[in-house]
């Protein structure tokens, strides 16, 4: 039985795993950080493979952490 290598990404709770793979996607793809970062993004994707939850599951649940986030600290405009 092979040994799959572990990261520090399988230490974290998944609500921080989500919401980091979360903001870390969206920050690629605005431009404010490198390509480079995608190396740490698929870290979190072997992660949450490993753990056995989708990647689609895991960018949802992310989404939705830093959106309560975001209303808890009243960052967001109601309207």
């Amino acid at each position: 039985m092979v040994k799959e290598n572990s990261s520090l990404y399988d230490k974290l709770p998944l609500d921080l795993l989500a919401g980091f793979y979360f903001e870390i996607h969206k920050n690629i793809e605005k431009g404010i950080l490198s390509n480079a970062m995608y190396h740490e993004i698929r870290l979190m994707e072997q992660s949450a493979l490993r753990r056995g939850i989708s990647l689609e599951y895991l960018h949802d649940k992310g989404s939705r952490i830093i959106d309560d986030e975001k209303l808890l600290r009243g960052t967001t405009k109601l309207q």
